[in-house]
Parts: C-alpha cells; structure tokens; sequence
C-alpha cells in the first residue's frame, strides 16, 4: 500500500475543501505555509531531556530507536504517515500531565491518541510528542446503578463487552475499534441514538487533564462549563482520561441489512424517507449507495432493540420493497455492533460529510447524480439524524445536530496514487454537488477542516466555545483536533 506523505493529504484535503466550500486559492496557499513551516521548524528533541522524562513517568516512552515505534506510530488512516519525536505510552492521568507539561516545555508539537481513528490522523504529529492512552483502557460496571466508568483509551469493543455482560449498553460508535473518548468528545453516533440519544448525552461525567497539569472533575455538578464544552466540542479543553456514562437495558436486537436491485437509487431513497416518517425510535436505519458491476444499488442496514414481537411489523415496509439480499434477523447486540462500520480494517481513506435538513426531491437527483459516476471504492452513507438524538436543545451542550435531518458521508479507500487521485476527486465533487442542500457538517466525519467548517460544525454554540478555549487552553496547545481557536 502507498502511503502518502503529511503534506500531499493535507493539500489534497484543502483543496477538497476549497471546492466545496468556496475558500480562496490565496487562503490554500497560506495553509499551506503554514503546515510547511511546521514540518521544517520540528528541531531534534535532546536526548537528555527524553530520559529525565521517561524517568519520571509510571508508562514508557517509544523513540524512534524503539523496536515497537514503527507499529506505535500507525494510525488507522494509512493516508498519514507521521513520525513523532516520542510517543508517550501513558499508564494514567500523572502521565498525561507530565507529557502536557514536557511538550510545553520543549516547544514541541503534541497530539492525543486515543482510539487513533481521527479521518485527518490527528493522533500523531510529525517530530513532536504523542499522548498515547492505548494503555489505559479498563471498563468498569455499575449494573445497580446502570454506569460504566471506562477510561480513556477503551474501544467500542471494550465499553459494549463490558456492558453486555449485565445486559445493558450506552450509544457507542458502529465501528468496534474507534475509541470512546474522541467518538464522545466529538458527539458520537451510534446504532442507540434514537432512542438513548448520542453518545454525549450519555456522559455523566469526565475525568480532565488541563493543559495546566490540573486533574479535575467535568460533569453538572463540577466544571459545568467544561462539561458543556467536552461534549461535542472535541479535545480542544483538556486531554480526558476517563468517562463515566448513562447505561440502559439492552438485550438481543433485530438487525442486519436488505440490498436491493440496481438501477433503483432514486425511487428506493423516496421510500426510505417514507418509511422513516413512521419508524419508532427503537429502530435505527441508515442507508448506503453502492457501485457495484450492475450500476449502483442501496443498501439499507437496521437495528432494532425493540419489543421483538413487533420487529418483523417495523420492518414489513422495507422487505415489500423486494430487496435482492436480506440478512436481517434476531442476534446479539455485540453482533449487531461487530458488523457495523464504513471500514473494518486500516486502509488509506479520505471520509468528509454535509448535514441536510430534507431528503427532498431536488436533494435525492443530487444524490443519484452524485453517486453515477463513484469510483469502484467510493460509497455515499446517509445516516438520519432523528429520535432522541434530535430532541436536546442546542444550547445544551457543544454538539449541535439536533435538528431533525441526515447525515451524508461521502467516502473512499485506496491502494496507490491514481486510486486516491480518483477518490479525491470524487468525494469533493460529490460535496460541491449536495452543498447547496446542506446547512452543516458532523465534526467528527470531517475527513478534511478548515476554520469555516469548524464553524459550520458548532453553529450558535462556537461564540461560547471559543471562549471556553480561551479560559481552558489560551495558547491553543491543543491544536490537533478539529481546532477552535481561543477568541
């Protein structure tokens, strides 16, 4: 597999992101620069240095002399290859503070990584340190009180097994192995949110690492503001070390999914909104546009965790529509989690999204338009944004998808250069495409970001959490994310 350099995906994704969202070629250029000057400006970290640190921290420090630093440093984007100065293998939150306090001092650039499936590989940095949670990564279960406390580094995988064991689940990410914390900080969507909500309205409280060194409490009761401003807003505050969460009753579900004919994009997608207008929120639906050797085809994937004895009366509507494969049927809820997710494995992939308010029919022509010429590994994902997740005031916490509409991932993986040339090109002229129809963007499908699109994705809440920036991190320590900038 090709793996592209830092600043080729960088520049491609700018570029992508000026097609769509109509920024300058001079403000391309000065991004540019700017990425350029970081690389250039990343100097050698004194070895000295690296030793009195490593000898201060309970975890380990990886350099690039360490025979596991070259399988430490990939990430699950493999459009990125980032090479750190030192990868920070922490064993807890007194490692965390002492890695903050290193980058700081050294002037280096650092990265957090939890799960390590940012889309713009955000949890390494070129020739700077790397906050690396993958050590700590216990779940622990309240089943009296339907709690879970994972800290920061678990895995989807790890939250859902750990919760299944006393029946209970709390909305989780589709993939097993994206990690909870950046899936919870960014929103997190998952198979439950119609009915529990996302991810971040499950949260009842955070474990925080200031860029201070402070160990401190977020939830309703301590660090309000912080708590408003980690559920959605991403790892610009703090670096999270645990989470505690909300947990419901969760037993076996209806799931799986109907593939139908080709040549009938249009027509299944009007029937799909149809059939939502009339779904319950225990059942969650979201469809897929497919290339396949007979034309595109449209895949709608259910879970629903119901009363089973009205499962088959809920999905009726979508077996009439005649599918040529159906796999839906009864299994456990980790089965229905494992087979879920875009990619279930590491591969280089450019993913970014717009949000719609309507599936409407000027919408729909789009969206077949869009999807007739894809490439053989490129889909479109609409993912509706409805139920519980749908019915939280905006104002309430950072996240800000919570009008009713869907989510439209355009997406694509690749081998070599001339299949990423065709992929970028084709998920940034599908965007241009749909932006007329769309009024925002999900943060943490973003597979490419600009300060706009930032923006975009906190609507009426980013005001207040610039601020927030400003009190929590004011030097922007915290930048590799999808950055909000201290006001």
């Amino acid at each position: 597999m090709a793996l592209t350099t830092r600043r080729q995906f960088v520049q491609q994704a700018a570029l992508a992101a000026a097609a769509a969202c109509g920024h300058p070629i001079e403000v391309l250029a000065k991004s540019r620069r700017i990425f350029e000057a970081r690389e250039q400006n990343a100097a050698p970290v004194d070895a000295g240095a690296i030793r009195k640190f490593a000898s201060q921290i309970i975890g380990r420090v990886i350099t690039p002399d360490a025979p596991e630093y070259e399988s430490a440093r990939l990430v699950f984007n493999h459009a990125f290859d980032r090479r750190p100065a030192l990868i920070v293998r922490c064993a807890g939150a007194l490692d965390v503070a002492r890695a903050l306090e290193f980058a700081q001092n050294q002037k280096l650039p650092l990265a957090v990584r939890g799960g390590g499936h940012s889309r713009l590989g955000y949890g390494m940095c070129d020739g700077g340190v790397v906050i690396d949670l993958s050590g700590i990564r216990r779940v622990e279960v309240d089943s009296g009180k339907r709690v879970a406390r994972a800290e920061a580094g678990a895995l989807v995988r790890d939250l859902d097994e750990a919760t299944q064991r006393f029946g209970l689940a709390t909305t989780s990410g589709g993939c097993p192995s994206v990690g909870i914390a950046g899936l919870t900080l960014g929103g997190g969507e998952g198979r439950l949110m119609e009915r529990y909500g996302a991810a971040c309205d499950n949260l009842l409280s955070a474990e925080v690492v200031t860029v201070d060194g402070r160990r401190v409490e977020a939830s309703q009761k301590s660090n309000t503001d912080l708590f408003w401003a980690i559920r959605g807003g991403g790892g610009n505050f703090g670096v999270v070390t645990a989470l505690e969460y909300q947990l419901h009753p969760v037993g076996q579900v209806v799931s799986g999914a109907l593939t139908y004919p080709a040549g009938r994009v249009a027509e299944l997608l009007q029937d799909f909104v149809r059939f939502l207008a009339g779904a319950p929120d225990e059942l969650d639906a979201y469809a897929q546009l497919l290339p396949s050797n007979e034309g595109r085809r449209l895949k709608i994937d259910v879970c629903y965790c119901g009363d089973r004895g009205m499962a088959n009366d809920v999905v009726r509507p979508l077996r009439a529509l005649k599918p040529q494969d159906n796999s839906v049927r009864v299994m456990s809820y980790l089965e229905a989690q494992a087979a879920g997710g875009f990619l279930q494995a590491p591969v280089a992939h450019f993913q970014t999204n717009l949000i719609l308010q309507e599936l409407s029919g000027p919408a729909i022509a789009a969206i077949t338009t869009a999807i007739s010429d894809a490439p053989a590994r490129c889909k479109l994902i609409i993912v509706p944004l409805r139920g519980a997740v749908s019915r939280v005031n905006v104002s309430d916490m950072a996240f800000a998808l919570r009008q009713p509409g869907y989510e439209l991932d355009m997406a694509g993986v690749w081998d070599g250069p001339a299949e990423k040339a065709d992929v970028v090109r084709w998920v940034s002229a599908a965007r241009e495409m749909l932006l007329p129809f769309a009024h925002g963007v999900y943060v943490n499908q973003l597979g490419d970001t600009s300060d706009q699109l930032v923006r975009s994705a906190y609507g009426p809440n980013y005001a207040r959490l610039m601020e927030l920036k400003k009190k929590y991190d004011p030097n922007n320590v915290l930048r590799l994310n999808q950055n909000i900038k201290p006001s």
